[in-house]
């Protein structure tokens, strides 16, 4: 199915992201095992209708440092053990990873792994490429950022929901309860379902507002791109706007095969820009290649969707290098 075929389907999702406020407050980096840094919050509210958000911070960090590598484990210390592992749940809740290291420097920057298992000296992780083993390298460990920190008081109970997109195109579905959210079964707790740096839930409520806190993240971010799925991602940015010229997404699309939609703030999914590559520069939907100048651009905490022709990945720059 061609990308224009697949954006037409979703016509009934509106990708309007209103701010109303948003704050960034200057802290100081400690290199150490702990870090306070860029900290704010962002006011959201979303229309009526079906929004993609992308929550615009990152959870504090609880280390960070240097590792050495071995297989799929990264040396660190100063955890108790097991504190790091996927919560073990006995009222038939799902387990979900509840933290992630993620690289902060080099070839590898901004790819994370989540963690498995720590013991004091290590955490393990999955899918750690053999491409680093041996090596050391710079890493930071936060929790990650899950429904929860989405959940709002405006919300309606059982009625409000957010689908998120997997990576085989399915989606599911989390629906708002009791400050908390369950499973598509209406009773799974499911508040801890995480979501990924860069990646938009697509929220579906009367309209509500959302207020996000936590961590400006000052290092890229590698967000996954999936061919079998239309990818609903965004740039993590709580303080403005991000120009289409801004995103450095050009070289992670297929030339003048993958592309992605830009959509307009009317509560609807008003398509206002499409958008290809030629492997270097953004082209607009002549493909012609987009000016310095032009004034596209992403709203703050909201998403876009993006289609492309094989897996890979889209290497976000931090907020700050924008």
């Amino acid at each position: 199915m061609s990308l224009m075929k697949e954006l037409m389907n979703m016509k009934k999702l509106s990708v309007a992201i209103g701010i109303l406020v948003t704050a960034v407050m200057a802290g100081n980096a400690q290199p150490t095992s702990a870090t306070t840094g860029i900290v704010g919050y962002s006011k959201i509210t979303a229309p009526s209708g079906t929004v993609a958000i992308v929550p615009g911070f990152v959870e504090a960090a609880k280390f960070t440092g240097t590792a050495t590598v071995t297989g799929q484990s990264f040396g660190v210390s100063g955890f108790s053990v097991g504190v790091l592992n996927p919560s073990a749940h006995s009222d038939g809740r799902p387990n979900y990873p509840t933290h992630y290291i993620e690289i902060t420097s080099g070839t590898y920057e901004g790819y994370l792994f989540d963690i498995l298992s720590n013991s004091g000296t290590s955490v393990t992780a999955a899918n750690v490429p053999s491409a680093i083993n041996g090596q050391v390298v710079s890493v930071v460990v936060r929790p990650h950022v899950t429904l929860d920190d989405i959940a709002s008081t405006s919300m309606a109970e059982y009625s409000d929901a957010v689908n998120l997109i997997n990576p085989d195109g399915s989606a599911s579905t989390r629906y708002y309860a009791a400050g908390s959210w369950v499973a598509e079964d209406y009773s799974t707790a499911a508040g801890h379902t995480v979501i990924y740096p860069g990646q938009a839930v697509l929220l579906s409520s009367g309209g509500v507002t959302i207020t996000t806190t936590g961590d400006v993240k000052t290092t890229k971010t590698a967000v996954p791109l999936y061919a079998a799925a239309v990818n609903y991602v965004g740039p993590l940015s709580p303080s403005n706007d991000t120009g289409v010229n801004k995103l450095q997404i050009a070289s992670s699309m297929a030339p003048y095969n993958d592309g992605f939609n830009q959509f307009a703030s009317d509560g609807f999914m008003t398509t206002t820009g499409t958008f290809y590559s030629d492997g270097t520069d953004i082209l607009d939907a002549g493909y012609n290649p987009l000016p310095p100048t032009a004034s596209d651009s992403i709203e703050i905490n909201t998403g876009f969707a993006l289609s492309v022709q094989s897996d890979g990945y889209w290497i976000m720059p931090s907020p700050l290098d924008r």
